[in-house]
């Protein structure tokens, strides 16, 4: 009898032990997987769309890429602070010269303005202008003083901005043109 107690006490021991152990990884493992699956969840909170109200507050700038015999050799770069953009302006007659470069989308239901402040390393005397629309914003004038511009864009509204190239002599030269980017954040 005494034989039969300790077989079904060992046989006992061997089933439930693998049962046991298993409950008790369960009982580790069952949180960490939880906070993992949560973890996503709470980061993609800023991009839900509630009652159908858009909680996306960007507004895009995003190079228009094309050639022209003007404008070469264009970079765009985003930065921490805004954006980044310079175009080589090529030997030219007097004229004036046009391109579209930023394509501007406010994906926001409010009002963005964005700042823009453009130079060239050399006085070329040459009026540099952005166009919106039919809204033009002086950038530098032929005297070579430059202008900070601010441009308001509509709430969910795309827009195309030109540079525009102006002079009154031919120019022999190439030179680079640099223009900083960045939001105007409320006080």
């Amino acid at each position: 009898m005494q034989n039969k107690k300790e077989t079904a006490k060992k046989v006992f021991l061997q089933v439930l032990e693998p049962f046991a152990l298993g409950l008790l990884a369960l009982l580790f493992i069952l949180p960490t997987i939880t906070v993992f699956n949560l973890s996503p969840i709470t980061k993609q909170l800023a991009k839900l769309n509630i009652l159908g109200v858009a909680t996306e507050n960007d507004i895009t700038v995003s190079l228009v890429e094309g050639k022209h015999n003007i404008f070469t050799s264009e970079v765009f770069n985003k930065l921490e602070s805004g954006y980044e953009y310079s175009v080589n302006i090529n030997k030219r007659e007097a004229d004036s010269y046009s391109k579209p470069i930023l394509k501007i989308e406010n994906k926001n239901n409010e009002f963005k303005t964005l700042t823009f402040y453009g130079q060239t390393a050399s006085n070329i005397k040459s009026n540099i202008y952005l166009k919106v629309g039919e809204d033009t914003y002086k950038l530098q004038d032929d005297k070579g003083f430059t202008y900070n511009q601010e441009i308001e864009f509509l709430p969910n509204d795309n827009a195309v901005i030109f540079l525009v190239v102006e002079n009154f002599s031919n120019v022999q030269f190439t030179e680079n043109f640099s223009m900083n980017i960045s939001e105007k954040t409320a006080l």
